[in-house]
């Protein structure tokens, strides 16, 4: 009998880690050209030239950071350069910040986040945390007031986080709300100031589907994330009776400001999908993704902060060694503990997110007219506002 084999490995994948790579940046590269024609078109050519600063000052704080790191360590540069992939963190970076952030916070944000959020950890492949939600986190805690003269009017997610606390109680406090952030087409297809990479919902799940189609990402990931969202705040507006907007029920209007606001659809399919710092298990990722959902709703609705996203991808970071070592063994064993898990982790994340729900105060007077909030919404939209093509 003749027996025939080959030297392992024997599966093989026809894209490697430079194809994928190369794939995800021509997905960042369609999102962050949209970003551009939008500033362009609302604002001027001097808005859209400090998106294009903003990316250049990143890019170039990536590279110098890492091939000093590689002539310390004695590597090829070339050759370290290329396999690092240093510019995919420059740029998603970028693309989470706003556009009055000054270059030189960016920059050192860069920094932190290429030098300690990944090659102290031991480069590529290695590191535990996002690298770009890690540089994100440090702007927001140490630069929080570093803004340039570059201003544009409020945008959606301040004044739902800041104004409305995420929960308005009557219906002129929703139409006030959904007045201010221009309804849910404008959340939609992102023709609104914003993150600068974060706003086209629409844009980014095109982007998403295709790289999901070309197994860049696992479609597993965003998908369970974003109808989590969905669901958890959909029983949310069930049990704390948000009225209806424009004819849409509560339990559906609402759960689709949560989705479409932010950076929910922009970390679903570019950072959660993230293969280094997520479980490399389908059941794990689904689980990673779960998790995150619960931890966004939650720093939404009771945090000191309007965004949840960002955060509950660096906590789920910390969490997916013990998601690794709870999806190991055989995989119908795993099959079972996984649904069990996952049931499990709703019904704790549902019970979390409606207690949380159940003790908010809701908004119920007109921040724009009510006396007690009239300076301070003067104040974060008419001293905001600039005229269309203003200059730098």
């Amino acid at each position: 009998m003749k027996f025939t084999f080959n030297v392992s490995p024997n599966l093989r994948q026809g894209q490697s880690t430079k194809r994928i790579m190369f794939e995800l940046m021509l997905g960042l590269a369609v999102v962050y050209l949209f970003s551009l024609f939008y500033y362009f078109s609302e604002y001027g050519a001097s808005y859209a030239l400090q998106a294009v600063l903003l990316l250049f000052v990143a890019l170039i704080v990536a590279l110098v950071t890492e091939s000093v790191f590689a002539l310390v360590l004695k590597k090829d540069m070339k050759q370290y350069l290329s396999g690092s992939f240093g510019w995919i963190t420059a740029i998603i970076l970028t693309m989470m910040c706003k556009i009055d952030i000054t270059p030189y916070a960016l920059g050192v944000a860069t920094f932190f986040s290429i030098f300690f959020g990944k090659l102290l950890f031991g480069g590529f492949g290695n590191n535990i945390f996002n690298p770009a939600a890690f540089g994100r986190a440090v702007i927001f805690n140490a630069f929080i007031g570093a803004t340039t003269n570059v201003v544009t009017s409020a945008t959606p997610l301040t004044i739902l986080g800041t104004n409305f606390s995420w929960m308005p109680g009557t219906e002129k406090a929703i139409q006030s709300m959904m007045d201010s952030v221009g309804g849910i087409t404008t959340l939609f297809t992102g023709w609104y100031p914003g993150a600068i990479g974060e706003t086209s919902a629409l844009l980014i799940i095109i982007v998403g589907i295709v790289l999901s189609i070309r197994h860049v990402i696992d479609w597993r990931v965003p998908t369970v994330y974003l109808i989590s969202i969905f669901v958890l705040t959909a029983a949310v507006a069930l049990l704390c009776g948000i009225d209806s907007y424009n004819g849409l029920p509560g339990f559906i209007w609402y759960p689709c400001v949560h989705v479409l606001s932010g950076g929910v659809v922009f970390g679903a399919v570019f950072m959660l999908t993230d293969p280094v710092t997520s479980p490399t298990s389908a059941q794990g990722r689904t689980l990673f993704a779960l998790g995150a959902a619960i931890i966004t709703v939650l720093i939404r609705l009771k945090a000191n902060m309007p965004e949840g996203c960002l955060y509950s991808i660096l906590i789920m970071n910390m969490l997916t060694p013990l998601i690794e070592s709870a999806m190991d063994g055989k995989q119908l064993v795993v099959r079972i503990r996984a649904r069990k898990a996952f049931a499990g982790l709703a019904a704790i994340g549902l019970a979390l997110v409606l207690l949380a729900a159940s003790v908010v105060t809701p908004v119920n007077e007109d921040p724009t007219t009510s006396a007690t909030n009239e300076t301070m919404y003067d104040q974060l939209i008419n001293n905001q506002s600039v005229e269309r093509g203003g200059s730098l």
